[in-house]
């Protein structure tokens, strides 16, 4: 009956407001006038004009002038109608790239999160000073020196603490369970970035490897996971790259050729510069037997190095490409530094597949410019054994999964941070070690009451758009009386009220639904694993309930599978 009546509210909205115009959010395109390139002597006219123009800005200003404030502004708009890959960096944004670059930084080795408005370490890195003295998983960080951390983001905490090699930093920590406050002065030092957090093999024999940034140590790394994987002997190998942005090219060719035949073409390039045009053929005999199948995990934000990964070995017939669509960046960029301070991110070249496509997505101009005629219907590009693969808009995935999506309330606990919090005290409190740790029913009941503790705000299915029809009702000429009047003779009928009634039934329900408590189980095994063992058995135990990931396992144990896709 609740159904028949939100059917009629529905209605009811519908022909009270159907004059709305429905807004619809799209991504607008300016108009794109034809590019002329001048001569010198055009060109060197306008830089007069430019200088012309911050003199006169200069002596007649009204107010005072920032001119270095000015010239980057500039700079900033020469790359205005541009893509929107070449930036000017500096500050932070430098920092970030510099990190990339040089594999490491100056720091104490924290992975920072905000859990309930509080900074929480989420991982003390290994063999960082966090690590060395006793800085733990879900450790609540109040102070950094004499600042405190209140309304303070994970981005600012994160350059308080980074900082000169030797230095000092103080953090004042919340110990959750102990309720104690600990002081610990950590002398900063160099942090390698490992961005191959995990492998290992599982119990059908399957290795896997976690890549998240192709930075400087990337492929060295992946190299040292291969080798380790290859000496036990593995059926077949699962690259996940779901999340990877991108990063360092040369990274992304030495790990295809790790993979890849000798004299296999992997990428080409194409630019202005002389230097920009490459081709990038494997060299080396391949660390994984060239039998051994492989699956790579992509989704929608894997993008710039992912793709060149996990578009070679689609393009080479080397790997089953499992997931979702990817981003679709198929631009170079190099860096160049204007300064100490300043850098130019600019793109040099684009790139492409050994089939010859370019999977740059069309998404700032709109005449072509970078599709390279991907956008006719008759471009067609095949993979070395003859599969039909698309051009332009990303890795299109041999085998498409759907996102798993959970339900409100699950997300709202992972929002709120309460699998950390909880095992942050459970796990100390109760002697839980990597061997005895399972979700029991105790530990089920323990954390519904640790629950209690929470005001999780979240809407179900419909609760939102109710809400919004309640206030567009509630605000219109017809009283809700007169209108629970017309659709029914009962004078005490009260529609909204059964419906929120209906809603907060569906509430109190939402711990013990069958599908609630997988995600809940597993979330607990995640975090208590993570405090337990740290990041790699986090990794480990998230697997458990990955579809993408047991649908490669699934597919590369049944080699007439996994070969029957390659083929078609």
């Amino acid at each position: 009956m609740i159904f028949l009546k939100i059917a009629v509210l529905i209605v009811f909205l519908f022909s009270f407001s159907f004059s709305d115009e429905k807004k619809v959010n799209k991504k607008k395109y300016k108009n794109k006038k034809e590019i002329n390139f001048n001569n010198d002597e055009d060109t060197d006219e306008y830089i007069k004009m430019f200088v012309n123009a911050l003199n006169k800005l200069k002596i007649h200003y009204v107010d005072s002038v920032n001119e270095s404030e000015s010239i980057k502004s500039g700079i900033k708009g020469l790359m205005k109608n541009l893509d929107p890959y070449t930036k000017l960096l500096e500050g932070s944004s430098k920092e970030s790239y510099d990190v990339l670059r040089k594999g490491k930084y100056g720091g104490v080795g924290i992975q920072l999160g905000l859990r309930r408005d509080t900074l929480t370490v989420l991982a003390p890195l290994e063999d960082s000073p966090a690590y060395s003295e006793g800085i733990y998983s879900g450790d609540q960080i109040l102070m950094i020196d004499s600042t405190s951390t209140l309304g303070m983001t994970t981005k600012d905490a994160a350059e308080i603490i980074k900082g000169d090699l030797g230095t000092i930093v103080t953090l004042r920590i919340l110990r959750p369970s102990t309720k104690k406050m600990i002081n610990f002065d950590l002398e900063r030092s160099n942090i390698r970035v490992k961005h191959v957090p995990y492998w290992g093999i599982d119990k059908d024999n399957i290795g896997y490897i976690r890549l998240t940034k192709f930075s400087k140590n990337a492929a060295k790394d992946f190299r040292l996971a291969l080798e380790e994987l290859n000496k036990n002997k593995v059926d077949g190998l699962i690259i996940d790259l779901r999340g990877n942005s991108g990063g360092l090219l040369n990274n992304a060719i030495n790990i295809l050729d790790y993979l890849c035949d000798r004299g296999e073409t992997l990428l080409k390039s194409k630019g202005k510069a002389k230097r920009a045009n490459k081709e990038w053929i494997s060299r080396r005999k391949p660390v994984l037997d060239i039998d051994i199948p492989i699956a790579v995990l992509i989704n929608r934000s894997s993008a710039s190095a992912s793709e060149i990964v996990s578009g070679a070995l689609q393009d080479l017939d080397r790997a089953v490409v499992i997931g979702q669509k990817s981003f679709g960046k198929g631009l170079v960029q190099h860096m160049f530094d204007l300064n100490d301070t300043t850098t130019l991110k600019l793109t040099t070249a684009k790139y492409y597949l050994p089939s010859g496509r370019l999977i740059q997505k069309e998404d700032y101009l709109d005449n072509g410019f970078l599709t390279d005629g991907l956008d006719t219907k008759d471009s067609l590009f095949t993979t070395k054994g003859g599969r039909v693969v698309k051009g332009g808009g990303g890795i299109y995935p041999d085998v498409k999964t759907d996102i798993q999506k959970k339900s409100p309330y699950i997300n709202a606990l992972w929002r709120e941070g309460v699998f950390l919090n909880f095992a942050a005290t459970y796990v100390p409190v109760n002697n839980i070690t990597i061997d005895n740790l399972s979700i029991s029913k105790q530990i089920l009941s323990d954390f519904k009451k640790f629950l209690n503790e929470y005001e999780l705000e979240y809407y179900l299915p419909g609760e939102k758009d109710f809400e919004k029809i309640k206030q567009k009702i509630s605000k219109s000429e017809f009283s809700i009386n007169k209108f629970s009047k017309n659709i029914s003779k009962q004078s005490n009928f009260n529609f909204f009220n059964e419906i929120e009634e209906y809603y907060s039934q569906l509430k109190l329900i939402q711990y013990s639904l069958p599908e609630n408590q997988k995600w809940i189980k597993n979330g607990l095994l995640r975090e208590m694993s993570r405090v337990v063992s740290g990041e790699k058995e986090r990794i480990k135990v998230s697997l458990l309930e990955d579809y993408d990931y047991n649908k490669a396992v699934s597919i590369l144990k049944n080699l007439k599978e996994y070969y029957t896709i390659l083929e078609f």
